[in-house]
């Protein structure tokens, strides 16, 4: 069970990681996403934040540990920059938002690979 709940979170991450990049090249060029791609990402998410819970409920420890704190830290912040990048007008703006945003997830990344001792 735990293995394939494991492959779903990392699959449905990359997935995530893969419909935000669509649509931020999408913004930067003022395309607003229509039809499938404008639901598909929350449904994405979603499925990613249940698989995260189970994972969380499985194999976690009580109280959580410190990596585990900060990765959920660094995904707050990545949500809030990134609806941020999308929705600005500002290219001078987007660029600074997107770049954090991108740095966020690549914490959160690491975070999952790494799982460093603290």
């Amino acid at each position: 069970m735990y293995l394939e709940l494991k492959a779903l979170h990392v699959s449905l991450a990359i997935l995530s990681t893969l419909l935000f990049l669509l649509r931020l090249g999408l913004s930067w060029w003022s395309v607003r996403p229509q039809g499938w791609l404008r639901g598909l990402p929350h449904l994405i998410d979603t499925l990613l934040l249940l698989s995260a819970l189970g994972l969380v409920h499985l194999v976690m420890p009580w109280p959580l540990p410190v990596w585990l704190k900060v990765k959920i830290g660094l995904l707050v912040l990545y949500i809030v920059l990134a609806a941020f990048a999308l929705r600005s007008v500002s290219k001078p703006r987007k660029a600074v938002l997107s770049v954090l945003a991108l740095t966020a997830l690549g914490g959160i990344f690491t975070m999952a690979i790494e799982k460093p001792w603290w």
